[in-house]
């Protein structure tokens, strides 16, 4: 796990624990039950409103993440053409938190 997964992790532990938690416990369970689309829901939504690094990253990098998320969906069957819009999405973040 890199330095950027860490930091992030921890912050989304620390500021989402219930949400982390129901996510992480539904995709334990085996595949046939693990329809975990409410608690990825509700798990993004509390990143998005309570996650400082998040926020940051969001704030900075909105370019980025743009640019990656477009390139995810126009090559949703080669997600392989979007590592360079992913490296630059990663360094932006990592500038980001090391702020």
């Amino acid at each position: 796990m890199s330095a950027l997964d860490q930091i992030m992790m921890e912050d989304i532990a620390r500021n989402c624990p219930q949400q982390f938690l129901a996510f992480h416990q539904c995709m334990s369970k085996p595949p046939s039950e693990a329809d975990c689309v409410l608690e990825q829901k509700n798990l993004s939504s509390c990143i998005k409103t309570s996650v400082p690094v998040f926020q940051r990253i969001q704030g900075l990098c909105a370019g980025k993440l743009q640019a990656y998320e477009a390139c995810l969906r126009m090559n949703a069957s080669n997600q392989g053409a979007c590592e360079g819009d992913l490296k630059s999405l990663r360094d932006c973040a990592s500038g980001a938190v090391a702020k």
